[in-house]
Parts: C-alpha cells; structure tokens; sequence
C-alpha cells in the first residue's frame, strides 16, 4: 500500500502495510528519480536553454543529465534528498558540457593559431542571479575560504598575486582553494535554491 502522505516522491516509498516481502525494504531510487524527472523535466529544460541559448545543446545536456541521473539511481542515498542529489548532477552535467565545448574551441583555436576573444568564452561570466547565489553563500564559509573564493573564482586574481598576498606557495593555494570549493559545494548543497528560468 503506497503512502498517503502530501509530497510527490513519498508516494512512491513502501509502507509498513504491503505484503510481507515488501515491509521495510528501501525505496526503489530509480522509480523516484524517474518520477521526479519527467515531473521537473521542463524546469531543467528551461534552465539549461537560458544557460546555453541553443535548443540544440539544451537537448544534449538534457539526455546526458537524464541517463546519468538513472545510471547513478543507486547512489542516492534518501528519497528527501532527490531534488538537491539533481540539481547537483544537473550543474556538473552543465560544466562538463561547458568543459567539453571548451577543449573543442581550444582544439580548433590552436589549429587557426588564433587565440578567441575574451567574450566568447563560454561560462566567462556569472549571471546575476548565479552570483547572488555565490554572494550569498560565501558568509557561510570560513572567512579565509571565502576570501580564496572571491579573489580566484570572482574576481579573476592570479594565482601568484593572490598567494603572494597570503604569503604561501602556489601549491598550497591550489590546495586551500580546492578545500574551499569543496566546502562551497558542500554549503551550496543543503542551501535551497529555488530553480527559475
């Protein structure tokens, strides 16, 4: 028997009153992913458009996040945290196109000899409403991670102003800032972003 609770993804956990060899097992993660996918398809489908701007690589990214969001099912560790566990697949899915993209112009720009312009390097800038969410993460983190956060990531720093400015080594700033994205993602992951277009 399914429960009868309000929400969309609980409907689909087992209760304690189904048939013996039911009770107590643990949600089917594949049923609820696929669940919350085709429900939310056309809020990703409106993020990924607005971030690419071409139908068609809106399309790619679509399929990519959706089979590796049903090829990864398994890792999701609680039916509450489907929404955060997709959001997170779907922003990695978004930069490694993005990544992609970038060593194809890198492969073609290097065999024109002619380096791209500042501006159509994809993912060159924030959107506003990506960095009110950044701005409004980073008081979460320690303050030295933040301050790592604004002066590379934000600000564009280079890595020897910024680690001259901190007295350490290049390594050790490549270390500290792996530590503070990491927290950052961390942060991001329990802060609730509501999903615009």
């Amino acid at each position: 028997m399914l429960s009868s609770r309000g929400d969309e993804t609980s409907a689909l956990l087992i209760d304690d009153e189904g048939p013996p060899d039911t009770r107590n097992r643990p949600p089917n993660n594949r049923a609820i992913v696929e669940h919350v996918l085709v429900a939310d398809y056309s809020i990703f489908q409106r993020i990924a458009l607005k971030r690419l701007g071409n139908r068609t690589d809106a399309d790619d990214v679509l399929h990519a996040f959706c089979v590796k969001a049903l090829e990864r099912a398994h890792q999701l560790r609680s039916a509450d945290a489907v929404h955060g566990w997709l959001r997170r697949l779907f922003e990695t899915t978004l930069l490694d196109h993005f990544r992609q993209a970038a060593r194809l112009r890198r492969r073609i720009v290097s065999s024109e000899q002619s380096p791209p312009a500042e501006d159509d390097i994809i993912g060159g800038t924030l959107a506003d409403d990506e960095t009110e969410v950044i701005e409004g993460v980073l008081p979460r983190l320690r303050p030295s991670y933040a301050q790592i956060i604004r002066r590379m990531d934000l600000s564009r720093e280079e890595p020897s102003t910024v680690a001259n400015a901190l007295g350490i080594s290049q390594n050790n700033l490549a270390v500290r800032l792996h530590r503070a994205r990491r927290a950052f993602r961390a942060v991001l992951a329990d802060t609730p972003v509501v999903l615009q277009e």
